[in-house]
């Protein structure tokens, strides 16, 4: 089987660029703060609110209900002052690509994005498609419609025989009721397939069954050869929780030695879909560099 022949699932990863319009302190990690200023502002319209955000209730509530979004918050920049960008990603997976345009909109509805404790007033600038640096929305909210893309490996991964996985956002993996604080080579890639059957099943698109069990057990062959992963402190306040969430999780690199061949494209899938839990607030972000 060709590895493009693995999975295949649509997404629109949105770049929202926000100029800073007074000087504010901002919190460490900004996933919590920009989801729940995306909440705010998609609530607005309910139907989209409702399939986004709302998707487990479709489900029974079922906690264990994947959900057809990401956030990735920009890199922790304590001070924002007047001028300065602040840039993230919104990522719509699967059906939920139905509704850029309605997100789009929602978003040019408001005056402000009002962040921090605060509430800091911050101006949407554009919105580009981010993997294509596309301009969906400029300056002068002059609207442009993107293509949906597909996220289907399609590069040759012959002849890699290492590789490198960076976590730049804490990484949170439970087993048994408990945070994993050390994985694998062989954790990792059942937790991308895990994510990518679970997308796909619930939002269309395609992974191939047959590879996932084979590629699982395969994984277990993998070498590490080095291990910097660390475990990093995180929490914040739940508004509409009224209370304090842990968001704490492994960030760091981890390298491997072994023939990647049948593993590249689900590490590359890995990239784009996060891992792990609490991945709409950002968590689970990684990067692959293959040797």
């Amino acid at each position: 089987m060709y590895n493009s022949e693995l999975f295949s699932l649509s997404y629109m990863p949105l770049l929202i660029r926000l100029k800073c319009c007074e000087s504010v302190r901002l919190p460490r990690y900004l996933g919590s703060t920009l989801h729940g200023v995306m909440g705010w502002i998609l609530s607005t319209n309910n139907e989209t609110y409702q399939y986004i955000f709302e998707n487990r209730k479709y489900g029974g509530g079922k906690q264990d209900i994947v959900n057809p979004y990401i956030l990735e918050p920009p890199r922790y920049q304590e001070i924002y002052n007047e001028g300065d960008l602040l840039c993230f990603k919104f990522v719509l997976l699967g059906k939920a690509t139905n509704y850029t345009k309605s997100v789009i909109d929602s978003l040019v509805s408001i005056p402000y994005f009002e962040l921090g404790v605060k509430r800091k007033k911050f101006e949407l600038v554009d919105i580009i498609q981010a993997d294509r640096l596309e301009m969906i929305l400029d300056a002068h909210k002059i609207y442009s419609e993107p293509t949906v893309s597909n996220l289907l490996p399609s590069w040759d991964h012959t002849g890699i025989s290492s590789c490198s996985i960076h976590l730049i956002t804490p990484l949170r993996i439970r087993r048994g009721g408990k945070q994993l604080k050390k994985v694998d080579f062989s954790t990792t890639i059942r937790s991308i397939t895990r994510r990518v059957t679970a997308l796909t099943e619930r939002y269309g698109g395609f992974v191939d069954a047959d590879s996932v069990p084979m590629v699982c057990e395969l994984s277990n062959s993998v070498q590490m050869t080095s291990s910097g992963l660390y475990w990093s402190e995180i929490s914040r306040y739940s508004n509409r929780r009224k209370k304090k969430m842990d968001l704490s999780g492994l960030l760091g690199a981890m390298t491997f030695e072994g023939n990647m061949y049948h593993f590249a494209p689900w590490l590359y899938a890995g990239r784009y879909l996060h891992i792990g839990r609490n991945v709409t607030f950002g968590c689970g972000q990684l990067d692959v560099v293959f040797g």
